[in-house]
């Protein structure tokens, strides 16, 4: 095989995983795409199987789906090694979870460009007329809204269109293909990172074996096939030349991909840029791949491995002439196992630096899934996470640890009356007060969810929690955001809850526990009027 990787997508991201493929430079993949029918029924082993037959140079698949593999797992067909990804919803390809389920809870109908593109056919594939289609978008959706790639250009046309057809409003979020390039990424830095282990093991295992064949010099180049620095194994090279040879003077030109690059020269001398040009230009006008030099007294090597030159080696007045072709011979027999580790030491490095592209991407995708995509702060997981960690470290540190849960005042309403981007921006710039006031390193701020905020406070009593809510709802207030329609205010408030929980009183107590406690305190803040902060007392609970 010709060794390419495919990427396997539901139809409608055809354009989005081709746009992934030209922006990541992946000339060594290619998409395949299965047709859509939302997981009735799911897709088979064989159907997959077949959908591939065709792409005879492809040796890994990675598919990419949600209901429609609902009955796969990892399996190998045809000498294809099969990767299944599946997500909770298909729309998680293209954009952040916490995203898609809050318009999923809103009741939206989400597309994408690919599905907005074939419109018409998706409405004939579903047995659906224009009175069917407006009376079941009625009854089962809020709106449309299109998951915005920006790989489409007609997008914003087909969504009015098909919005005029439905006879429902419409929104446009944008959502770029981070989370898809992010996700082929990952999977094609893996690909590549398997195959480069396998090509260095290989190389490792041709070092031994030519390694073994040349006892004389065994004991020098042993030494060499533990580097894994391409600047020491030069070297290495060097003391082994000076070791067996003792001449006056080697100079070596190494290669990248096939052009000179660094000259290395032992005894180590100062030069100009003049005569190191010299000497790089005699070196590569040598004739043939060895012979001679011109003196008589040494002669030069050219490195040449699958017909592509690494290096040329000059060594020069050996202490021995008499012994210059027992010399040449032997420098012949090793010169390639010489060479190896500076080759492996490149791989190594390359290894190396695929293996931090991969940690990055891996860094990106849990950042992207722990992080809310509105207002850049932590997200709900996030919190789950970090509200658990903070519990046990109260547990073992015996030192108290409190929570605010924010709310803003009558949010629907301002979003009703100001619409979703302005409901947008009010978030955003909620989270960034909150933000501004609490800097503490341990402190941790998250949108737990719609206008929801929590905020831990680790070794923090009951009296410095209500004193930090107060500076955040202060903060809100003085933003001095409009809110016509508030009850509480003139401009956006919050409401806040707050609950501490102090060892060793923590008998029959969790997290959830002084989430509850909390969330009641903001029931109770929202009862008596709004724009205020009330305290709970949280107490042990029985069992």
């Amino acid at each position: 095989m010709a060794g390419r990787i495919a990427f396997v997508l539901c139809e409608h991201y055809l354009m989005e995983g081709q746009a992934v493929l030209a922006a990541e430079k992946m000339d060594d993949a290619v998409v395949v795409t299965y047709p859509a029918r939302c997981g009735r029924p799911p897709l088979t082993r064989e159907e997959l199987s077949t959908l591939i037959g065709s792409q005879t140079d492809v040796e890994q698949l990675e598919v990419f789906g949600s209901c429609c593999l609902k009955n796969l797992g990892d399996f190998t067909s045809n000498a294809y090694s099969i990767h299944i990804h599946k997500s909770e919803q298909c729309f998680h390809l293209v954009a952040d979870p916490v995203q898609v389920d809050h318009y999923l809870n809103k009741g939206a109908y989400l597309t994408t460009p690919g599905w907005l593109a074939n419109w018409t056919t998706n409405m004939e594939r579903l047995g659906l007329n224009q009175d069917t289609a407006r009376e079941m978008f009625a009854e089962t959706t809020t709106g449309i809204v299109l998951l915005d790639t920006g790989v489409d250009e007609q997008s914003d046309s087909h969504l009015q269109t098909f919005a005029r057809y439905a006879d429902r409003p419409f929104e446009v979020i944008y959502t770029g293909l981070s989370v898809l390039r992010l996700l082929f990424t990952r999977a094609y830095l893996t690909w590549q990172l398997k195959i480069q282990q396998k090509r260095a093991a290989a190389e490792i295992q041709d070092i031994r074996k030519q390694s073994a064949t040349h006892a004389m010099a065994m004991d020098l180049l042993s030494n060499l096939a533990l580097i894994v620095n391409e600047i020491e194994a030069v070297e290495g090279m060097l003391d082994v030349y000076m070791l067996l040879f003792a001449p006056k003077r080697i100079c070596y030109l190494s290669h990248e991909e096939g052009l000179s690059d660094r000259l290395w020269i032992r005894p180590k001398e100062k030069i100009d840029d003049a005569e190191e040009e010299a000497i790089k230009n005699r070196m590569a006008g040598f004739p043939g791949d060895s012979g001679y030099t011109e003196s008589g007294r040494g002669f030069f090597l050219r490195i040449v491995r699958r017909g592509e030159v690494r290096g040329v080696i000059v060594i020069e007045d050996i202490a021995f002439p008499d012994y210059l072709d027992h010399y040449f011979n032997l420098a012949l027999s090793i010169v390639n196992i010489c060479e190896l580790p500076i080759e492996n030491a490149r791989k190594y490095e390359k290894l190396l630096e695929t293996e931090e592209m991969l940690k990055r991407a891996n860094d990106g995708l849990y950042q992207l899934s722990t992080t809310d995509a509105l207002t850049g702060i932590a997200n709900r997981r996030s919190y789950d996470e970090h509200i658990e960690l903070e519990w046990k470290k109260m547990m073992r540190n015996n030192t108290p640890l409190s929570l605010i849960i924010c709310d803003i005042d009558f949010f629907k309403k301002f979003n009703d009356h100001y619409g979703h981007k302005a409901g947008d921006n009010c978030l955003h710039t909620v989270a960034k007060s909150i933000r501004q006031i609490v800097t503490r390193p341990d402190d941790f701020v998250a949108r737990y969810g719609g206008e929801e905020f929590a905020v831990v406070l680790p070794h923090t009593k009951e009296e410095g929690a209500l004193h930090v809510a107060e500076k955040i709802r202060m903060a809100v207030a003085q933003r001095n955001i409009p809110h016509e329609d508030s009850a509480a205010a003139p401009c956006v408030t919050l409401s806040l809850g707050i609950a501490t929980v102090q060892p060793p009183r923590v008998a029959g107590l969790s997290s959830a526990s002084l989430f509850r406690a909390a969330d009641s305190a903001l029931y109770e803040a929202k009862h008596q009027g709004r724009n205020r902060s009330v305290l709970q007392k949280i107490e042990a609970e029985e069992g």
